[in-house]
């Protein structure tokens, strides 16, 4: 091996570590559970109307749906489409059904992706080590990367089909630009929000490879293969969740994408600092951004301009795509998490500018990594149901009866909380 794949080995042996510790430490989220439930075959659990024992409301998360019985949970149920699920389901017959052990898949995904991100670097002309680092301390990509969801595993196929891309831009390879299209079709049928970088990978090709239309045209039918199962799933789903989100207002829309573009990248440092330090990180926090915003801009230029108008692509088409959907549907579907496929664009641009400003770089690592810790620790980052578990059980009495919301659906509030409370604890779902 040479010393450059020894030194992308060891960091994605260090990437993996990173990943399971956070995987380990996070308390369960609520839309993790609805994975959890419709892979055992219990997509909404019927918990009992009366007082009863965790114990026996365990069954609940053990069993077994086949690929069928998932598609149809999910076309009358959760509004995603089935890739990730089949294949955690296939997971869970072999590693098991805790949510840790599900959350490995994601982060074996994550691992994936960010090797394909190296390949990339490589390509595009961009340090690849610096790349996969800061890639992966961006606090978007490892929580992303580590639930329980169809997160990570649309990133590595995103990655993937723009890999593929790249080979079949440099050689002229129908074969290369069909896979791609494949890859990211593949995408989109496993979130339906990856289809925004696919558009956007999609019409590079065209664009910088006009004139060989054998080339770009594989890669549109590639991704085409999907739409009609992804339209299958998304008919009956579309107008299921009205209500989920705030109208569309231009203003707040643009600022809730920068905010959490920018806790993307350096995650949520001042909501788990001492309140009196708040005001001066957020100062810091702003500084490193702007600075290292105008440094990327103005270091594009040592890229080809079509690996150029590749990085700035890939970028702006997560934040793009959403305020189109928030500006044609009058809703505001922002997210952190939901801006996760942009991420790796962001983390090759960045490695591009900081190559030769060594001291940057490393204060930018040095504070991703706090944000990462926080991550894993900090209970600001976390949903409460685990906690709240584990606290009742600290406070409750073997004649405790502990009342839990049965909420939405019976599914985000309860399922953390069961999984984690003791088996001999009496607890009540309450369905006000």
């Amino acid at each position: 091996m040479s010393r450059s794949s020894i030194r992308l080995a060891v960091a994605l042996g260090l990437s993996a570590l990173i990943l399971i510790a956070v995987a380990a430490l996070r308390g369960g989220e609520y839309d993790e559970y609805y994975s959890v439930f419709l892979i055992a075959g219990h997509p909404r659990p019927t918990w009992p109307t009366a007082p009863f024992l965790v114990s026996a409301a365990r069954s609940f998360y053990h069993g077994s749906a086949s690929f069928g019985r998932i598609a149809e949970a999910l076309r009358h149920g959760d509004v995603h489409p089935p890739l990730y699920f089949w294949l955690a389901s296939v997971w869970k017959d072999v590693f098991g059904a805790a949510l840790f052990r599900l959350r490995l898949l994601s982060a074996l995904c994550t691992v994936v992706s960010l090797f394909l991100v190296a390949r990339i670097a490589r390509r595009v002309g961009a340090p690849p080590i610096l790349a996969v680092t800061i890639t992966l301390l961006c606090t978007g990509f490892a929580y992303t990367g580590i639930v329980a969801r169809g997160f990570a595993l649309a990133g590595t196929l995103s990655l993937a089909g723009t890999l593929f891309l790249i080979d079949a831009e440099a050689g002229s390879k129908p074969s290369r630009s069909f896979a791609g299209g494949i890859a990211l079709g593949a995408a989109c049928f496993t979130n339906y929000l990856a289809c925004f970088t696919a558009l956007a990978m999609l019409v590079w090709i065209a664009i910088v490879r006009w004139r060989h239309r054998s080339v770009w045209l594989w890669s549109w039918f590639g991704a085409a293969l999907f739409t009609p199962a992804g339209y299958w799933f998304f008919s009956v789903q579309y107008g299921t969740r009205d209500g989920q989100f705030t109208p569309f207002h231009l203003a707040h829309t643009v600022f809730l994408l920068a905010r959490d573009q920018a806790g993307a990248i350096l995650g949520g440092l001042p909501r788990y600092t001492p309140p009196g330090w708040q005001p001066a990180l957020e100062i810091v926090l702003a500084i490193l951004l702007i600075f290292l915003a105008v440094l990327a801009i103005g270091n594009l230029s040592r890229l080809a301009p079509r690996y150029r108008a590749l990085l700035v692509a890939g970028i702006t088409a997560p934040p793009a795509g959403l305020l189109a959907l928030g500006l044609i549907f009058d809703t505001t579907p922002v997210e952190m998490r939901y801006l996760w496929l942009g991420i790796p664009f962001i983390g090759l641009t960045l490695a591009n500018a900081l190559r030769y400003w060594s001291k940057t770089a490393a204060f930018l690592v040095a504070v991703q990594f706090a944000a990462i810790l926080g991550l894993a620790l900090a209970p600001q980052t976390m949903q409460p149901g685990t906690r709240t578990a584990r606290m009742a059980a600290e406070y409750a009495g073997p004649e405790t009866l502990v009342l839990v919301p049965f909420g939405n659906d019976g599914v985000g509030i309860p399922g953390p909380f069961i999984a984690t409370a003791p088996g001999d604890m009496r607890m009540m779902v309450v369905r006000a």
